[in-house]
């Protein structure tokens, strides 16, 4: 196996997506972003990580599983996006290849992301993915979910797939209607970076709705 910090290199310069189990034993999604002198740095939305709190952690790069532990050193660590859902990670160890990921999720995740704060999940609890094509999206929350998206609202698409770099969309909420027990929502996408990858993550999608 390569040295685990040159994979993690790797993985951060590809956005590799990884899974963080907590020791309550809640599952949550991330992307590696860098790798400094303490650890590594991860985005993790919708994460509330404390400081010292252990987590375990599983990437996929090139085919192969690996895992490691690690600590949670800092929060709100600076990320692109800026915003508040960076976290460094050191004290890695116990780094080990072929693992499997027990109950971590290795389905395709969509997540919507508001300007600001935690996205939601519509591949899952609470949301549900009803249309997704090349440049419309149209999802389903709750009536009573916290979260609600506000009509001409920006919004970014964040594409998560195990094994496949970071993948988002600028997009923004055309229409919402009110359901008696749900709001659905209509969604524009609107900037597009890379037409290829959004092409392969699509076909992604449309194999596990099918």
């Amino acid at each position: 196996m390569k040295d685990p910090r040159r994979l993690l290199q790797e993985a951060a310069e590809l956005r590799i997506a990884c899974e963080i189990l907590q020791r309550s034993g809640q599952w949550s999604h991330g992307l590696i972003l860098r790798v400094e002198k303490g650890g590594i740095v991860v985005l993790a939305p919708g994460t509330k990580l404390g400081g010292g709190e252990e987590v375990r952690c599983w990437f996929v790069l090139h085919g192969n599983t690996y895992t490691f532990e690690a600590s949670t050193i800092r929060a709100g660590v600076p990320v692109p996006d800026r915003s508040q859902d960076g976290y460094l990670l050191g004290f890695l160890d116990n780094f080990k290849m072929g693992e499997p990921r027990g109950q971590a999720s290795t389905g395709p995740e969509l997540l919507v992301m508001p300007p600001r704060g935690a996205g939601v999940s519509i591949t899952g609890d609470p949301g549900r993915l009803v249309e997704l094509t090349t440049d419309t999206l149209t999802f389903m929350l709750p009536a009573d979910h916290t979260l609600v998206f506000v009509k001409g609202g920006a919004v970014r698409l964040h594409f998560h797939v195990p094994g496949v770099p970071q993948h988002e969309v600028d997009a923004r909420i055309v229409d919402m209607v009110p359901g008696e027990s749900h709001l659905l929502y209509s969604v524009k996408i609107e900037a597009i970076d890379d037409a290829e990858a959004h092409r392969r993550i699509l076909s992604v999608f449309e194999q596990h709705m099918d």
